[in-house]
């Protein structure tokens, strides 16, 4: 039986950014952030699978379009082994919802072409 494919979330601590009592400057946006995703299996059918999954999404986000301030699935560099994004940080959650999404489709075609090829 195949292992489902997961991305486990690599956690990257920012530096703390003190902020200064005496200081008039205004209090900056928040800025851009980086998600990092190692992936649990890296077989050549898996990957193929999140390739597929991804172009999916693509062409849905394509068709549909992007919010304003939404990051695009585009922007994510995939590779054998990691997911590295970086998002705008009030995006962060969403973006992970979309990885969350990106992995279940991917492992649905896994299942569908292990029952094609068990009948």
């Amino acid at each position: 039986m195949r292992h489902p494919i997961t991305l486990v979330e690599i956690e990257d601590l920012p530096e703390p950014i003190a902020p200064s009592a005496e200081s008039t400057a205004p209090a900056l946006e928040p800025g851009m952030c980086t998600l990092r995703f190692r992936l649990s299996s890296t077989d050549s059918e898996s990957l193929e699978a999140l390739r597929y999954a991804r172009r999916s999404m693509l062409r849905e986000e394509w068709t549909r379009g992007v919010e304003e301030g939404e990051a695009s699935l585009e922007g994510a560099v995939f590779s054998a082994t990691e997911v590295v994004w970086s998002v705008p940080a009030l995006e962060r959650q969403r973006c992970r919802e979309k990885l969350d999404e990106l992995v279940d489709r991917a492992n649905r075609t896994l299942a569908e072409l292990t029952a094609r090829r068990a009948s």
